[in-house]
């Protein structure tokens, strides 16, 4: 878990981790990014309680330009377990028991690389059900629909955010081809294996999505797990990352009224409209750094991480597992995961296909 002045939220999201995590042997390690906050006395108050099931580690950095990922590079460097969770220090975990489901299904097949859960925004609007980035409309959030047309894309953020009753695919087990940080577990020698988390995405974002791939580019699989469910505390950060600001009582209030606007507009008036009222955009700094971030994606993995041309990407990539969908025999094999898997935990994980568009 990377920490940097998440005073606001820390105490929240370490009650809920030690009162929903179960497991005989686990440790948390927590890197601390130079926090100025009061952070580092609340994590070691943690420490000396003892309230943590397991080991309670704090590693105190001072702050790099490398923020995030080196925090999270120095966190894998030190932790211990065979398998690795990747945790936000401003999201909390809402499932009792939320561990060993992870590990449940995470150990029911080797070819398993990487689980990622159901992450919601405090908002209540669905972040992420997994990534989708190898596919005609490139890189997005699962369970938001894109608002700029396929192929003359600018930005991930321009999308379509649902509530988790309006997109029913959030409640389906599934392979997917990216997952979220803020809660997603790998093994931690198949990480190292593939060189950790890339500081070319230093000092944030990105940097999961692009170890991700890396584990489907070395031969393993992604998979979403409904039954695990975080929630991101946004609004309540006081100094997210340096350039992008936590959203205020306006921003969130604004949340309601394009759900209003979703659903009394068609979607291309709804997407026009959006775009128009910089709905879709982050403050200038935040534009910026990502568009470095674009720019290293494309010089790394060879495409348009928001216009990918999937020709090239098939001639690059075919392959390896980041072409999975394009090839019947990975999609099958995915498909007799899921389906051992839920027959082994009695039916309860429905099966979802890549691509399952929201309900209208």
């Amino acid at each position: 878990m990377p920490n940097r002045d998440n005073a606001t939220v820390l105490d929240l999201v370490l009650e809920r981790l030690a009162a929903h995590t179960e497991y005989p042997q686990v440790e948390l390690v927590v890197v601390d990014d130079g926090s100025s906050d009061g952070s580092r006395e609340i994590l070691q108050r943690w420490r000396t309680a003892k309230r943590f099931t397991g080991e309670f580690h704090v590693v105190e950095h001072s702050h790099t330009a490398g923020g995030v990922v080196d925090a999270l590079n120095a966190g894998l460097a030190v932790a211990r377990g065979e398998l690795v969770v990747q945790l936000d220090a401003d999201a909390s975990i809402e499932t009792p028991g939320w561990l060993p489901r992870m590990v449940s299904l995470f150990t029911s097949d080797d070819r398993i690389g990487v689980v990622t859960a159901r992450v919601v925004m405090d908002t209540g609007e669905l972040q992420a059900c997994g990534i989708e980035v190898v596919g005609p409309e490139g890189y997005h959030d699962r369970g938001a629909e894109i608002t700029e047309p396929a192929s003359r894309r600018t930005s991930h953020h321009a999308v379509r955010r649902f509530r988790e009753t309006e997109w029913p695919a959030c409640d389906e087990l599934a392979e997917v081809d990216g997952a979220m940080g803020a809660c997603m577990m790998y093994r931690r020698e198949a990480a190292l294996a593939v060189g950790g988390y890339d500081r070319g995405f230093a000092p944030v974002w990105l940097d999961d999505l692009d170890l991700s791939i890396a584990m489907r580019r070395a031969g393993f699989k992604v998979f979403y797990l409904p039954d695990v469910r975080v929630v991101h505390h946004l609004g309540k950060r006081a100094r997210p990352d340096d350039v992008q600001p936590p959203p205020s009582r306006a921003q969130k209030a604004a949340v309601e009224v394009r759900h209003r606007a979703a659903s009394a507009l068609p979607r291309p008036i709804h997407g026009r409209l959006v775009h128009m009222l910089g709905w879709d955009r982050g403050p200038r700094p935040y534009r910026r750094q990502v568009a470095g971030h674009y720019r290293h994606w494309r010089e790394k993995w060879g495409w348009d991480i928001l216009n990918p041309d999937l020709v090239a990407i098939q001639r690059r990539w075919g392959p390896t597992e980041i072409c999975w969908k394009s090839n019947p025999e990975m999609r099958r094999a995915g498909e007799e995961i899921l389906a051992a898997f839920n027959s082994a935990a009695g039916g309860d994980c429905a099966r979802s296909g890549p691509g399952r568009a929201p309900a209208r």
